[in-house]
């Protein structure tokens, strides 16, 4: 017998079993008491046995009734687990946030404290990783990531676009006079160890033929980590390739000078993502809106042009 054919059934003759009355069962699942006495029958019906002794203003169960119960009880609170489970937020007012450990040194971390002056009750933990994580493990209930969107089984909301070009400190532009691409192989070039913004990237979408900048031969320093490659370039150590979403901030406050106003889109992109029910929760919902509210404003105040 397929006994999850019944499963409406021994939910109604539980929550009876619990009053011992089919008036206040009725009333507790918000039925008719009709239904709740045939739900009953069909089990009684189904198992062959009879669940209740019916008197005259009161049930009593029976033996083989007072056996099920306990079984019930068991089965339905682990239901009601996995389900509670799957569509609450354990932890309410603390969002685990998974984010590369650039975004969160150069941009996220500096702006946090709007998050928090709006949102007091809410705290953030950052788990600063350049992995993947798997949500469910650590508890990430959010994470901003750099690539194409394309995760399976989890939601990627687009956030912004970012770009590369070059850039150096003032000090090693005023030193070596760094004005044309031709000059970058007599130069210390800095680079992430990540194909995608690297040298070799720029100056291929940028059509400046290898052989014009032989950076093979150059004293080439590469990094994993697009923090460490700033770092390196605002202490003077050489010319970089940096990700405006990085550096926007540097360059308007004269930390650092961009180069040739050769700028390359990217096609990896920041996108918020969780599984689709996380956005549902009330304290992503908030980081969420806030988040989109601060790359507004600065997608509109450091505007490539």
């Amino acid at each position: 017998m397929k006994y999850h054919n019944h499963l409406k059934a021994l939910h109604y003759f539980l929550v009876t079993a619990r009053y011992l009355s089919i008036k206040r069962a009725a009333e507790d699942l918000f039925v008719t008491q009709a239904a709740i006495s045939q739900q009953i029958r069909l089990l009684e019906d189904a198992l062959g046995v009879a669940l209740f002794h019916r008197h005259h203003r009161a049930l009593v169960l029976t033996q083989e009734g007072a056996r099920l119960q306990p079984h019930l009880e068991v089965a339905f609170e682990a239901i009601e687990k996995g389900l509670d489970d799957l569509v609450s937020d354990n932890a309410p007012n603390t969002i685990t946030l998974s984010v590369l450990p650039s975004f969160a040194s150069r941009w996220l971390i500096p702006r946090l404290t709007s998050f928090y002056e709006a949102n007091p009750t809410i705290s953030i933990n950052l788990s600063m990783t350049d992995k993947l994580e798997v949500f469910g493990s650590n508890g990430v209930d959010l994470a901003i990531r750099f690539g194409l969107g394309e995760y399976e089984g989890i939601e990627s909301q687009f956030l912004m676009k970012d770009y590369i070009y070059p850039a150096c400190h003032p000090a090693y532009f005023k030193e070596h006079k760094v004005t044309s691409t031709k000059l970058l192989g007599q130069l210390r070039l800095l680079d992430d160890t990540a194909d995608n913004i690297s040298w070799s990237y720029w100056l291929e979408k940028k059509g400046i033929e290898k052989k014009q900048v032989d950076i093979k031969n150059n004293n080439r320093v590469r990094y994993d980590g697009s923090h460490y490659v700033i770092d390196s370039a605002l202490s003077a150590q050489g010319l970089a390739i940096v990700r405006h979403s990085l550096v926007a901030e540097s360059i308007a406050q004269n930390q650092l000078v961009k180069l040739f106003d050769e700028a390359v889109e990217l096609d990896s992109q920041y996108f918020l993502c969780a599984p689709e029910l996380h956005f549902q929760y009330p304290k992503i919902k908030n980081f969420s809106e806030w988040l989109r509210k601060e790359v507004d404003d600065f997608c509109l105040r450091y505007k490539l042009t």
